[in-house]
């Protein structure tokens, strides 16, 4: 099953939803970064999260959520585009549980902060405090909280016991209401997607109406769906020479100093596909220069 991804909304209900299969895209995702199992099924299900939220954004605008946890899990960061692109990264990416207690891994409450921006320059944020101990969860109550939008959001993933391949299936489905929607309606809609049966469903390859038709079975003045089909998902990181050298120029004067004492190049790593840069004294010096004649 390729990776694809779609948006429509329920006719007759006003609830939008988007719908995506991410199993390549994340498989590459989980590769790049070595991570254990439990790992590749947070950061594969905030990833998959992460594009179904970004399909609906106007043309050329991306969105960033980064989840901030206080257990031995610490950060997830999640970049996708309106245009399918995504990446992300979770630290670390080794968790070694030795169980399956939630409080271990989430630690106390933190927080979640999604950004929209669009070429570089900030549309809108918000930030959620995250205490559901599940990154899509979290993400949706972001959007109830922060954007004032209803929303639910579930994502399953399953493994192949091949570690160079070992994504069977990632897919998740989100929905949101839409101005005039019945509020009892999407409720009971949300609770079929957390439910034994949709949540059985999203972990086979299922398809699009099968899918909503799980959703919607017993509701009334359900008209069909209106389905768009949009850029399939697909890994790619924007990192560049020049992106790094903005980093430097964000180093305090003092680290900046103990740099030049080095006299040794810099090394940086890109945190989404490791790739790496290096950069010689003389290049950092530049960097700081063209910062203080920047308008």
């Amino acid at each position: 099953m390729d990776d694809l991804l779609v948006k429509g909304h329920f006719k007759g209900l006003d609830i939008a939803f988007t719908y995506a299969v991410t199993t390549k895209t994340v498989n590459e995702i989980v590769l790049l970064h070595d991570c254990d199992p439990a790992a590749a099924h947070i950061l594969g299900r905030a990833v998959t999260g992460a594009l179904l939220a970004a399909a609906s954004l106007p043309e050329g605008r991306r969105l960033n959520a980064c989840w901030k946890y206080k257990g031995i899990l610490r950060t997830i960061v999640a970049d996708a585009g309106q245009d399918g692109t995504v990446r992300g990264f979770i630290s670390p990416a080794q968790l070694n549980l030795e169980d399956d207690n939630p409080e271990k891994l989430y630690g106390n409450i933190g927080d979640v902060q999604v950004v929209t921006s669009q070429q570089g320059r900030i549309i809108s944020s918000g930030t959620a405090p995250v205490s559901l101990h599940d990154v899509d969860h979290d993400l949706a109550y972001c959007f109830c909280i922060s954007d004032q939008i209803e929303t639910g959001l579930n994502a399953m993933i399953g493994f192949n016991a091949d570690p160079a391949n070992p994504v069977r299936l990632c897919q998740g489905w989100m929905i949101q209401a839409l101005p005039g929607t019945d509020l009892e309606c999407f409720e009971r809609v949300r609770r079929r997607m957390d439910g034994e049966l949709f949540r059985e469903a999203l972990s086979r390859e299922t398809g699009t109406d099968a899918l909503a038709e799980s959703l919607l079975s017993g509701e009334s003045g359900v008209a069909g769906l209106h389905i768009e089909t949009c850029p399939a998902p697909q890994f790619v990181c924007v990192c560049n020479r020049g992106k790094m050298e903005a980093v430097v120029r964000t180093l305090p004067i003092s680290e900046r100093m103990e740099i030049v004492k080095k006299g040794e190049p810099l090394a940086i790593r890109c945190q989404f596909c490791n790739r790496h840069y290096e950069l010689t004294i003389d290049d950092c010096i530049s960097a700081w220069n063209r910062k203080a004649v920047e308008p």
